[in-house]
């Protein structure tokens, strides 16, 4: 019966992969279809935010193997918190007319497609398991598919332009453009390597607020590395 319920459950992540590679390939944010859109915000909250939060309350109950180190766990939730806050922030906030606030989350969204691509492949080796058992297992697929949901909002996000003349009508007056204006006018490679040196320091933040929480200053690399029984496993 248990393996019968993966079926329809891979049925399900096939639905929702497709519809995103359609979404990038058109060009598109949203499909035509609501229903469709019902079941991709659906998608998005289950992956986003509800398999994190079932992910991090048992994470230590399939003993022996651990996915991330019980005491150093804090400092990826922390990570998963910033990122997920992001995205949903910037789900439901096309056509934002603020630069700065723009930057800020695409570098949460950055941070996030980072950590579920890290996440994904300290997780290959079970990852079968959460086709298999969609119930116990069910955290384990939200790394992957929580990584492609963030790459299109990441993607949708910086397509956005931004019309300087309607922003900034006085520009001329103040005779110099605010430099988070000039960073959205460049090309997205361009912007890539600002996010990523936004990022190290947000990262810096994070990490400094982690220690108010009993964290070292490299738990986010403990929690994978003294973890049990995965890829990144130390004691493997």
């Amino acid at each position: 019966m248990i393996f019968l319920l993966a079926i329809p459950y891979l049925l399900f992540l096939v639905f929702v992969f497709v519809n995103v590679m359609l979404n990038l390939t058109r060009a598109e944010k949203q499909s035509n279809s609501v229903f469709v859109n019902i079941v991709m915000i659906f998608s998005e909250v289950m992956f986003t935010i509800v398999g994190p939060i079932i992910g991090f309350i048992r994470f230590d109950e399939f003993m022996p193997e651990i996915p991330f180190a019980k005491q150093h766990v804090l400092s990826i939730i922390l990570l998963v918190i910033f990122s997920s806050l992001s995205y949903w922030i910037s789900r439901f906030s096309s056509g934002l007319k603020y630069p700065f606030i723009k930057i800020i989350l695409s570098v949460g969204l950055l941070q996030g497609i980072i950590l579920c691509a890290f996440v994904t492949i300290h997780f290959t080796t079970f990852l079968p398991l959460g086709l298999i058992f969609p119930f116990a297992g069910f955290e384990l697929l939200a790394p992957p598919m929580a990584l492609m949901m963030l790459i299109k909002e990441f993607y949708f996000l910086n397509k956005e332009t931004l019309d300087l003349p309607e922003l900034l009508p006085y520009r001329a007056e103040l005779g110099f453009i605010p430099l988070p204006y000039m960073i959205w006018q460049k090309p997205l490679s361009n912007r890539l390597l600002i996010y990523l040196f936004l990022l190290m320091i947000v990262l810096l933040v994070q990490v400094l607020l982690s220690l108010f929480i009993g964290q070292d200053v490299d738990s986010i690399i403990k929690a994978f590395t003294h973890s049990k029984g995965f890829l990144f496993s130390k004691y493997y």
